[in-house]
Parts: structure tokens; C-alpha cells; sequence
């Protein structure tokens, strides 16, 4: 399918000059493609203003409109450019994003651009390309899709579901699509020297939901220098709903020098995350912050727990009245859904919680992975239900109600 409204540069982009009109008019392929990606070379989107940046998406949509009017000729172009260029970093990235459309089989030259490139240079396209190497499960490509961690704000979209990009969705989209594949690979990453690529590979491994907690990810939470990476670990523990967080958030607030405000915001976001009901009293202590934010994130996390009290016991009702049929039809829907990337979960995750076991977390990991290759806020419906039952199942349930239905 065609990108819409330039699906890469809602990222944002550059003024410009006018388009070759006499090679328009001329009806060259070669030299109308060559003409449009003139259009991409020479961008610096730092320090542009939101006109230059919407008026530059108008022109590069122009531009890509051209290069699928002749693919052919867009792709060899392309492939010659990626071979050659080394400094036009907004280029290298956009060619490579352009690749992934062109060619989906041949992913090999756009994963190879992606990896040298300066990706910071175009964090939207760097994103799409990423996402579209994820979504045709380019195992190869996992390298070139981590890359990803350099970004710290894609600043972009999925512009045919309206569907704005934050860091979560940035990271759910790319790093997400591979599962249990990326997890050593994102723990690695929390050793790097770069503190983007800490904070983000910190809260990737929250959402990856991997069966053990790392212990590098505790470490990183308890000393790391970069306030970012330290508050994005603290919400990756609670995602993880780890053992020990209540206890080393209760420490850590207590401690001095005190936690700064991002620290303190990451501990309130990461014991609203679990499912540890005993997270009350540090939130309690962060209600009562002197910084209006962690006070409301803090005080919305604890009616999130009174809420939360509620729900599991209505879930562990439920789970007494299920059968084991029921649970090998949630199996059977499950492994489908892994071979099809989309799954109808009919009552949302009260199915799953109420039928399956801690056991079953790998498979609804390869389902969550799965659907999201269709790229929409549709798949986000089925996505977001199983990482809830992953969440759920990881100890909360799994303690004192076990045994398969």
C-alpha cells in the first residue's frame, strides 16, 4: 500500500525549491526519479519551524508520489544511492524507509543502510523503516531495528489510522514485533554509553514481558547516572511486576540524595503498573510530593490499585467456574493467532485471565508480537488486552491459583 500523507515525514521536514518542471514534462523514469530524489537530499530538521516543517511534507510527498510512479527505476536508483552515499544521513534513512515499500523481499540493502546512518538525522523515518522491517519478521533486519533506542522522540504518525507515535507505540511497533528474539540483544543495550538508548532499552524489556526479571535492569534503576534512564527502569520493573520493586521504591524515596523528579515520576508510573497491592504505601508517600505531577500520577496509581483489588477477585471467581475445554480453546485461538496476526478476543482479557496460567505467557508473548504487524490502532485492541493477561499472570495469578481449569 501507498503511504499516506507521507506516512516518514510526519516526522516534519524542510521548505523548498520547485520541482523540475521541464524534466516533468519531459517523461524520462530515470530522470524524474532522479529529479525527486533530489527533493530528499541536503535536510536538517533542526531548529525548523512547524510551517517549514509542513510545507517540506508537501514537497517530499511530491517526491515519493514520482518514485511510486516508477519503481523500478526508484529502485535501482535507490540501491545506487545507498551504495554510495555516506554523509546525507535524512537521505541514507528515507531511501531506506523508501526501500522497505518498494522491495518488502529484498530488505537486506535497507537494513545495511539503516545501520550506518546517523538514524537521530530522521527519527520518523527511521521509525516507518523500522516498523516495515519488524512487520515482515526480518529476523536479519533485528540489528538494523534497534537503531531504534538511538531515537527519543520519533515525532511522527500512522497517518491512515491518525495514529500519533509516541515512545511507547515507537517502541511496541519495532523492537515489540520480535518478542522473545530481542530480549538479550535490548539487555545489552542498557550497558551502552548513550542514555537514550539506556532509558528507551529500559522500558522496551518492560514491554517485551520477558519470563525472568534481569538483573541488569534492577541495576540500572538503583545507580544509573541518566535521570531518564533511571525513571524509565523503574516503570520497566513495574511492567515486570517485580518482587522486589515495592521494597527498593520504599528505600530509594527514603534515601539522599533524593530522587529527582523524573526518578520520582518513573517509581510512581512503575508501582501503578503492578500488581502488588502493597505498592499502596509507597504511592501514598508520592501523593503527598511537592511536584504536582508525581503527586497526581501517584494518586491516580493508587485508585488504579483499589481498582485493581476488585477486578482479581472477580477474575479468581471466574477462574473456579472454567473448564479445561474452555482453556484449550483459548490455547487453540491463541496459536492461530500467531500464524495469522490477528485474534478476536470477544470479552477483552477476561477470557484469557480467567482460562489460562503462567505457563501459557510464552504463547500469548509470540500472539502479542504477532498482530502487531498490521501497524494500527486496530491491532493495539488485541495487543493491549494480552499484555494485560501477561501482566496479570505473572505473579498476582499465578500465586495460589495455579492449577489449569
Amino acid at each position: 500500500m501507498r503511504p499516506s500523507a507521507r506516512l516518514t515525514l510526519a516526522a516534519g521536514l524542510l521548505a523548498a525549491h520547485a520541482f523540475r518542471c521541464e524534466v516533468w514534462a519531459a517523461g524520462d523514469p530515470t530522470a524524474e526519479v532522479a529529479a525527486a530524489i533530489d527533493q530528499l537530499r541536503g535536510i536538517h530538521l533542526a531548529g525548523m519551524s512547524a510551517a517549514q516543517k509542513t510545507a517540506l511534507g508537501q514537497r517530499l510527498d511530491k517526491a515519493w508520489d514520482t518514485l511510486f510512479d516508477h519503481p523500478e527505476a526508484a529502485k535501482k536508483a535507490t540501491l545506487d544511492i545507498l551504495a554510495n552515499e555516506h554523509d546525507d544521513n535524512f537521505l541514507i534513512v528515507d531511501l531506506a524507509h523508501l526501500l522497505t515499500v518498494l522491495d518488502p523481499k529484498s530488505l537486506g540493502p535497507a537494513a545495511a543502510a539503516l545501520s550506518r546512518a546517523d538514524v537521530t538525522a530522521h527519527p520518523g523515518g527511521t521509525f516507518h523503516a523500522a516498523a516495515n522491517m519488524a512487520a515482515l519478521h526480518c529476523g536479519a533486519c533485528l540489528p538494523a531495528v534497534l537503531r531504534i533506542l538511538e531515537i527519543k522522540d520519533a515525532d511522527t504518525s500512522i497517518v491512515e489510522h491518525a495514529l500519533p507515535i509516541d515512545q511507547n507505540l515507537m517502541l511496541i511497533f519495532t523492537v515489540g514485533q520480535y518478542g522473545e528474539d530481542a530480549v538479550a540483544p535490548v539487555i545489552a543495550k542498557l550497558s551502552s554509553d548513550n542514555c537514550v538508548v539506556r532509558s528507551n532499552a529500559g522500558l522496551a524489556l518492560g514491554l517485551l514481558q520477558p519470563r525472568s526479571i534481569a538483573g541488569e535492569i534492577r541495576a540500572t534503576a538503583a545507580a544509573d547516572a541518566c535521570d531518564d534512564a533511571r525513571g524509565n527502569a523503574w516503570v520497566a520493573l513495574g511492567l515486570l511486576d517485580d518482587p522486589l520493586l515495592v521494597a527498593a521504591a520504599t528505600k530509594r524515596l527514603a534515601a539522599t540524595p533524593p530522587a529527582s523528579r523524573v526518578e520520582r515520576l518513573g517509581i510512581a508510573h512503575g508501582l501503578g503498573s503492578t500488581f502488588s497491592l502493597s505498592a499502596r504505601g509507597p504511592l501514598r508517600t508520592l501523593a503527598a510530593d511537592s511536584d504536582s505531577a508525581v503527586a497526581a500520577a501517584a494518586k491516580q496509581a493508587v485508585r488504579g490499585l483499589d481498582e485493581l483489588e476488585v477486578r482479581l477477585e472477580q477474575v479468581k471467581k471466574q477462574r473456579l467456574g472454567a473448564s479445561s475445554r474452555k482453556r484449550s480453546k483459548m490455547i487453540r485461538r491463541l496459536e492461530k493467532a500467531v500464524s495469522v496476526g490477528r485474534i478476536d478476543l470477544d470479552e477483552g482479557p477476561d477470557d484469557l485471565l480467567s482460562t489460562l496460567t503462567s505457563a501459557d505467557i510464552p504463547l500469548l508473548n509470540r500472539a502479542r508480537a504477532a498482530v502487531l504487524n498490521r501497524l494500527s490502532d486496530e491491532c493495539l485492541g488485541e495487543y493491549y488486552p494480552m499484555t494485560y493477561a501477561v501482566r496479570a499472570l505473572r505473579r498476582q495469578l499465578a500465586t495460589g491459583a495455579e492449577a489449569p481449569p
